[in-house]
């Protein structure tokens, strides 16, 4: 009967597990997953940093492509020669002959434009106002084949034109 008491050779094999060895597995268990998706937010925030910078230096370079400065800053003088230098002039000089009205001077200049203005000129315009803007725009561009043609629109008023601009530039 003594026999009959014991245990079979089978239950000392599984040992039960105490609660202490249980938690220090589950707990085992939520580090490498914590540590995993960690991970994982790193390297995907990394990829997408990257693909950031990329994108951003691509912009910033055709931004800043010499072309496209030089196109920007002829075209910033021109409207302003237009509209703050030259038509403050047509406006005053029709003031002063009351023989004609200022319609009736801007139609003649609708399909044909006024005078080819040369990128020379367009920098020494109102005392050499864009003189700063010279070296870059010279650098590129040939400064008396360069030229801007500017045509006055219906009802010519200061900001009623076109300009035609060509470009004698070596980008």
């Amino acid at each position: 009967m003594a026999s009959a008491r014991k245990k079979p050779s089978s239950a000392k094999l599984h040992k039960s597990r105490t609660r202490i060895q249980s938690s220090r597995l589950a707990h085992t268990k939520e580090t490498n997953r914590k540590l995993f998706f960690a991970t994982k937010r790193a390297i995907l925030t990394i990829i997408i940093l990257t693909m950031l910078v990329v994108v951003l230096a691509t912009l910033l370079s055709s931004f800043s492509s010499p072309e496209r400065v030089v196109k920007q800053k002829i075209e910033a003088i021109a409207s302003d020669y237009y509209e703050n230098y030259f038509y403050p002039q047509l406006t005053a000089i029709d003031e002063m002959q009351n023989a004609s009205t200022l319609t009736e001077k801007m139609e003649r200049y609708t399909s044909s434009g006024f005078a080819k203005v040369t990128l020379r000129q367009l920098l020494l315009f109102d005392g050499e106002r864009y003189a700063e803007a010279a070296a870059i725009l010279t650098t590129y561009c040939d400064e008396n084949q360069t030229f801007v043609q500017i045509f006055p629109e219906s009802p010519f008023g200061r900001t009623n034109y076109h300009i035609d601009y060509h470009y004698s530039c070596d980008f």
